[in-house]
């Protein structure tokens, strides 16, 4: 069944191929001018009769239905989609939208109850996709948009084994945590990062085996964990996340492993709350990190 994006405003109306690019950039199949919109915004990608919309790391983010798009969204005929200040609608009927349908849509107002925000421990993770820059710079834009895509759909699958919440994805980096600090979700971090590198190096897809024939590329995902408390609930238009020192100080905890040449870093309050076995851990030593009036003590931990 063919399938359409109906501009709310303007009359454009899109025609979907098996897989549409949607940003400012030359090489969009769906290309908007506005400026909230990135260069290589968003994918809709068909798979049998669904058709996928994948948000590419965005400045300003996807949305469904006035809801943020964090994964990867199956949609539905009548789905409202906004990019930057574009809005349109997600057309797979039989039959064509009339002009009625579109106002009705463009006067319908979504309300959802906000989750409050709250204070509590957290497991953070923070997994960094390294030397993307360079590596996007060799292919074009489906052969990225693919890429990404595949690499969200290891880190959700992984992520929900392992009983985490994806928070956000930003482009070549997820963000996940656990609403929990004993030993059981450390536990649990430590083996959602060690599934993620293993997954890089077993990927065997068309994809992943294109660019490591041809262009010698595959994917080296750098992983931080870190506990602290966090402020957790909404943002407002839908975004539920977490917010605190604790989760800058990830961030910078997964930047460190550059600087030290290791896939996975852990903080010293992760270590500490560690009960098992600390053998698989070695001290790296206190750094200076941004933000932080005191030197960060961070360990690697071995991938098996």
């Amino acid at each position: 069944m063919a399938a359409y994006l109906r501009a709310l405003t303007g009359g454009e109306t899109y025609p979907l191929a098996d897989f549409n690019l949607i940003g400012r950039s030359e090489e969009a199949d769906i290309r908007l001018g506005d400026a909230g919109i990135s260069r290589q915004h968003a994918t809709i990608r068909r798979e049998g009769g669904h058709y996928w919309l994948v948000d590419l790391g965005s400045a300003n983010g996807s949305y469904v239905n006035d809801v943020s798009l964090i994964n990867a969204c199956a949609l539905r005929n009548g789905d409202r989609l906004q990019f930057g200040n574009a809005i349109f609608v997600f057309d797979q009927s039989s039959k064509p939208m009339t002009q009625d349908m579109t106002i009705g849509l463009k006067t319908q107002v979504l309300k959802r109850a906000p989750v409050p925000m709250r204070t509590q421990p957290a497991t953070l993770f923070v997994g960094d996709l390294k030397g993307f820059t360079a590596m996007s710079s060799q292919l074009n834009a489906e052969q990225v948009a693919d890429l990404l895509r595949e690499w969200y759909a290891d880190c959700n699958a992984i992520m929900k084994r392992c009983g985490a919440t994806v928070d956000k994805f930003i482009g070549d980096c997820v963000f996940a945590y656990w609403t929990s600090v004993d030993h059981e979700t450390l536990s649990r971090a430590l083996e959602a990062a060690r599934l993620l590198r293993q997954a890089e190096k077993d990927a065997d897809t068309p994809t992943r085996r294109l660019l490591k024939e041809e262009k010698n590329i595959i994917l080296d995902c750098r992983i931080g964990l870190h506990v602290g408390e966090v402020a957790i609930g909404a943002m407002g238009r839908g975004i539920n996340t977490a917010l605190g020192d604790a989760v800058n100080l990830a961030f910078r905890i997964e930047g460190l492993t550059r600087t030290v040449n290791k896939s996975i870093l852990v903080s010293g309050a992760f270590y500490r709350g560690w009960e098992g076995d600390k053998s698989a851990f070695e001290a790296c030593g206190a750094y200076d990190v941004k933000g932080h009036p005191a030197k960060v003590e961070i360990y690697s931990a071995s991938e098996s």
